[in-house]
């Protein structure tokens, strides 16, 4: 067989590779793909580094702030703070879930990360995740389904399924909750923690002693966002990233999250 035929061969039959996996890739998907309003904040120096990528925080809030008025996510937590003045060396992006849904209900992530992605200068190796009580398990839910999406995750006040410990051992995380918190018990994330110990997991834990539910404050934390940019994702080389055509068979499966009646969400804040 001439060399030209073996080489039209091999491309036909790459091809059918590529479209196969690309479909059982595809059909892995089980949420729907929307779109959520969400705020933006770029740091001061932002425009001053023409060729700069910045790292990246999505801020994920409480039931109470969800809706159609986004104005509503600034009443607590991170945007409260940029809204007041507070200067950040990250690009923070706060999203609004609707009504009658939460942070793992719909895949929303991907097409606002995308918009952005297209938009903006974005370190994709250092993507950070944080969130409180419906936003804290949202974090948990989100770095279960992408956890080779996000560097580091902090969630307060929140829960998840310990069974997500093998997907969420791959991702450092700091959890915070108030040891006084009636509305999501501290054992939802006692829960976690002990989980990912075993897997000996880069797990922090802060016990907020004598604190409620309400622990927004700690957005103010200077120290959290240190430890974040302590955390990005390994980068392979472009010499040993494989083929354009190959990487969808490589492609990891999509982690479905557990239903939410088996999760036990609480959403009271």
């Amino acid at each position: 067989m001439k060399l030209h035929q073996i080489h039209i061969l091999r491309s036909i039959l790459l091809c059918v590779l590529f479209c196969l996996s690309f479909a059982k890739v595809k059909a892995s998907g089980t949420h729907k793909k929307v779109k959520y309003n969400y705020m933006l904040s770029l740091p001061a120096d932002y425009d001053k580094y023409p060729d700069k990528k910045w790292p990246v925080i999505f801020y994920l809030h409480g039931r109470h702030a969800s809706g159609k008025h986004l104005e509503s996510i600034t009443r607590y937590g991170l945007p409260y703070y940029l809204q007041k003045g507070k200067k950040m060396d990250f690009i923070v992006i706060s999203p609004q879930c609707p009504w009658n849904k939460n942070w793992a209900s719909e895949d929303w992530f991907n097409p606002v990360y995308d918009e952005l992605a297209a938009k903006l200068k974005i370190d994709d190796s250092r993507v950070y995740l944080i969130g409180m009580s419906m936003g804290g398990f949202g974090t948990w839910a989100l770095a279960n389904r992408m956890p080779e999406r996000f560097a580091a995750i902090a969630p307060f006040c929140g829960g998840a399924d310990p069974k997500w410990a093998d997907q969420l051992q791959k991702v450092p995380t700091w959890v915070f909750h108030g040891t006084a918190d009636h509305d999501i018990p501290i054992s939802r994330s006692e829960v976690m923690v002990k989980a990912l110990q075993k897997k000996n997991a880069e797990i922090k834990f802060t016990r907020l002693k004598g604190e409620g539910h309400d622990i927004s404050k700690h957005f103010n934390n200077d120290e959290l966002y240190s430890w974040l940019l302590q955390h990005s994702l390994k980068k392979t080389p472009f010499w040993e990233e494989p083929l354009p055509f190959i990487k969808p068979i490589l492609a990891s499966k999509v982690v479905p999250n557990a239903p939410l009646n088996q999760v036990k969400y609480a959403f009271t804040d």
